[in-house]
């Protein structure tokens, strides 16, 4: 696995050199400072997630990743099936509160590391001047999150500007645990390698604290030995640990050995203005395959000249006698799959081999996550700069414009709308027009087609979308032309009933059960006179209210279905912060509530309403 963090995506490299994108999106991100820089964050599967600048990414034995989305706060889970979700942390918050899940904040996520029982380590890095640490903090399989060490640097670094100032701060340490669950910390503050035990008391393996701001560079015993920069740590399956070290003359790959002796693997490029040789010289991190050759992603911080315009997975032998390219190029930065040097990233991160022999990548700048299978073969979904996926064609030939959600089939193709159209990308990378619901759609006052605001696809293929503000359910049936399904459009209201007879008012998110029963959100917007509520829409197209109130002001209360009252939208957003669904195998039903930074829950065996996560206030 790599960070690419230039793409904004998680990224995947096989032993063949394939590459292809796990998770994440193609947009890429203003990339001058903020003042106060907006989360691009949302949870889905493949490209239908978000990330912001991730650094890092650890893959657990069951095949799990764990990203450290950095610029987003929070830390990341994606599972086999690349499902993206948020683990811990609230998206755009930076901060350093303990809790679980969503009550928990993180600032500027790092390094990350998974131990056999599924804890997650996550390193910080807390800003500039008047920040006082950079934590090391523990996530639970179960998302609870704890501090290890509010502060793993006893020294700060820093920056040096003109006239003489400078900027100190506390660069994050970088994290590695080996097989018996032992947490170790490279600490580029301190210029020392430190192991922490269960309880999270810190011992030094190798180097000596002192108040240093150089880059220095010495192998030998513990005591003498001496660091610089550590952009780094891995291990290798003996539990070996190596640094990505940069020193005196260069960067380094360099060993410790458990006495905390320390050897150099790998020496420093002579001249980094060679363009014929420019390994190491730009090294961002270090990741081990199971034969115990280092795999190091390199990308220039610095893109003034023609030599510094590269960026490469590199492959070293165990031995540093040798290396190769297994992706991307010393020339060209972008957003590319393909074979080897065809690759193509933008600023790649963080890096972790699995036992399979794949590597993943996270991709910042281009917004994606892209996987590369066993076998060498590369799947993607839309290439940027390509015509918009509106009639047919293949998916590597098309953009996926202005793709916010996404619908899945039994057969894993996916249904995408594209303004009024919907279009069908089948696992082949076939992409067929499903529907034109211009007709439906157009709202005469408005000179516009409604905006879809949730889709769904039930057992045998039937897909349905939720028009916004023409408050109807329409249905694209497998075989046959479009349909209004429940409610009537622009017809605004509220009412339970069968078919037509009921209506809705500012239609949102939209979920559907192994029954085919269909959920939406309803009562979006701050200026709408109906309160926000979940319906139900059976198959046979029966209405009805299953949480919140038509009646009442839009709040945040538990209890029964008639008591309870749900928000579902931001005053003076509309339907741009929406609520969002979700069903368990069950039936219960999930409403992440935007406003109040909570999830509520939804009971299948009584309809009762409760608060599962998050803090009841924002």
């Amino acid at each position: 696995m790599i960070a690419d963090a230039g793409n904004n995506a998680i990224r995947k490299l096989s032993t063949a050199g394939q590459v292809s994108t796990l998770a994440g999106g193609s947009d890429v991100l203003p990339q001058i400072p903020v003042a106060t820089p907006a989360a691009n964050h949302s949870n889905g599967t493949g490209g239908a997630a978000k990330f912001k600048a991730p650094q890092a990414v650890a893959v657990d034995a069951a095949g799990n990743t764990y990203v450290a989305d950095t610029d987003n706060h929070v830390v990341r889970k994606i599972d086999p099936a690349g499902n993206t979700s948020t683990l811990a942390g609230q998206p755009g918050v930076c901060g350093n509160t303990d809790g679980f899940g969503s009550s928990a904040t993180f600032c500027l996520p790092t390094s990350i590391a998974v131990d056999g029982s599924g804890n997650v380590y996550i390193s910080e890095s807390m800003g500039l001047n008047g920040i006082t640490g950079n934590p090391i903090r523990r996530i639970t399989a179960a998302g609870a999150v704890s501090t290890v060490t509010s502060k793993a640097s006893q020294k700060t670094s820093r920056i040096h500007f003109s006239a003489g100032t400078y900027i100190y701060f506390y660069a994050p340490v970088r994290l590695a645990i080996d097989t018996s669950g032992t947490l170790y910390a490279a600490d580029p503050n301190d210029k020392v390698i430190r192991k922490y035990s269960p309880q999270g008391s810190a011992t030094i393996v190798s180097g000596t604290v002192a108040e240093d701001y150089g880059y220095h560079y010495a192998d030998g015993p513990a005591n003498v030995a001496k660091f610089g920069t550590m952009d780094a740590i891995a291990l290798d399956r003996k539990d070996r640990l190596y640094v990505l070290d940069a020193g005196i003359g260069g960067k380094r790959i360099r060993r410790i050995e458990s006495d905390g002796s320390v050897s150099t693997v790998v020496g420093p490029t002579p001249s980094c203005d060679d363009s014929n040789a420019p390994y190491l010289c730009w090294g961002q991190d270090l990741a081990i395959d199971a034969s115990g050759n280092f795999l190091v992603n390199e990308s220039p911080s610095i893109t003034g000249s023609p030599i510094q315009q590269y960026s490469l997975i590199r492959r070293f032998t165990s031995d540093g006698a040798s290396s190769s390219v297994v992706a991307g190029s010393t020339t060209g930065v972008g957003f590319a799959d393909g074979t080897g040097a065809a690759a193509r990233f933008y600023m790649p991160s963080g890096l972790a081999a699995v036992k399979a022999g794949k590597l993943y990548v996270a991709d910042t700048g281009n917004n994606v996550i892209r996987v590369v299978s066993p076998t060498g073969v590369t799947r993607t979904l839309g290439a940027s700069g390509k015509p918009c996926a509106s009639s047919g064609g293949k998916v590597f030939e098309l953009s996926v414009c202005f793709v916010q959600m996404l619908a899945v089939d039994a057969a894993e193709s996916l249904y995408v709308p594209n303004a009024a159209r919907f279009v069908k990308a089948t696992p082949a990378g076939d992409v067929v027009l499903v529907a034109d619901l211009a007709a439906l759609m157009y709202d005469p006052q408005m000179r516009a087609n409604d905006n879809i605001a949730g889709i769904a696809v039930d057992s045998v293929g039937n897909v349905y979308a939720a028009a916004a503000s023409g408050s109807a359910i329409v249905k694209i049936p497998l075989v046959g032309e479009p349909v209004v399904f429940a409610g009537a459009l622009r017809a605004l209201g509220h009412a339970d009933g069968q078919g037509n007879t009921a209506r809705f008012s500012r239609l949102g998110d939209m979920a559907i059960d192994s029954k085919d029963n269909l959920y939406v959100i309803d009562g979006m917007g701050d200026d709408n006179s109906v309160g926000p509520t979940v319906r139900k829409i059976m198959p046979a197209g029966v209405v009805s209210t299953i949480a919140g109130s038509a009646t009442e002001a839009p709040g945040l209360v538990d209890g029964s279905r008639a008591d309870a009252r749900l928000t579902v939208s931001q005053p003076g957003f509309g339907s741009m912060q929406s609520a969002r669904l979700r069903l368990d195998d069950q039936g219960n039903v999930y409403v992440r509530d935007s406003v109040h930074s909570v999830v509520r829950k939804i009971a299948v065996a009584d309809g009762s309403v409760s608060t599962l996560a998050g803090q009841r206030t924002r």
